[in-house]
């Protein structure tokens, strides 16, 4: 694996395994809106920070993490946690695609 793809791997697993996307399903369980909120927007803002705004990764991430806040605005939140699970999952899969070359 060359230094590019290690670096994107660490850059993802920060996104996905990180203890934000695991707060974000947390709080959507509990049906926490306002926490629901604060854990999507520190995760929008980690994405932003460690992949950049112009990443290819982030481009196709922030629909996703609009999504799941639009569901949250309209008090969806079942709908916003199948979501971010599904973001959780894709991503594992993309780090494990990466990893295999």
């Amino acid at each position: 694996m060359n230094e590019t793809n290690s670096n994107m791997i660490q850059s993802l697993e920060d996104v996905a395994v990180s203890a934000t996307t695991q707060i974000l399903i947390n709080h959507l369980s509990a049906f926490d809106e306002g926490k629901s909120h604060e854990a999507i927007s520190v995760l929008l803002m980690q994405g932003l920070t460690l992949l950049g705004q112009k990443s290819v990764a982030m481009q196709q991430f922030f629909p996703v993490f609009d999504t799941i806040k639009r569901r949250m605005d309209s008090s969806d939140l079942q709908g916003a946690l199948g979501q971010a699970r599904e973001f959780q999952t894709q991503l594992n899969e993309i780090i494990s695609l990466i990893r295999k070359g």
